[in-house]
């Protein structure tokens, strides 16, 4: 969350609590609401930014989530005002089962340290997830 830079100074506000509105594919809903987030109340002046990272759950693979955070003014308590948070959507990136890897198939997967004193068997056949290709970066710093 942040506040444009060129908002006035008397618009400064503190989060006093948020919503949500959480659908799974199924179409189930769950409601969360509660005061601040992620045990915080954080006070947005011009140009502030806001960032935090929070969880949820779902019993499918995708879902979406829309909601509101409650503000009050800094300047005048009284002053209490809701701000939507749009809807977003989430989806699961495809996952699909672990191969096992030999040396031969996979050669730059194994790591050789003749040093090591390590004797696990396991290390013998190594695992190789294949996931499809995942971004690196975040979009929004692209």
């Amino acid at each position: 969350m942040e506040m444009a830079k060129n908002a006035l100074p008397e618009k400064a506000c503190q989060l006093d609590s948020r919503y949500w509105r959480i659908t799974n594919a199924k179409g189930s809903v769950e409601e969360v609401q509660g005061p601040g987030v992620v045990g915080d109340y954080p006070q947005l002046r011009p140009g502030t930014v806001y960032e935090y990272t929070s969880c949820t759950t779902f019993s499918t693979t995708s879902g979406y989530m829309e909601g509101s955070y409650t503000f009050h003014r800094l300047n005048n308590k009284s002053e209490v005002f809701n701000v939507t948070i749009p809807r977003f959507h989430m989806k699961c990136p495809t996952f699909r089962v672990s191969e096992v890897a030999t040396e031969e198939s996979c050669n730059d997967c194994f790591l050789h340290d003749d040093d090591s004193t390590d004797t696990d068997e396991y290390e013998e056949r190594r695992r190789v997830l294949d996931m499809p290709n995942a971004p690196v970066h975040c979009p929004r710093f692209t």
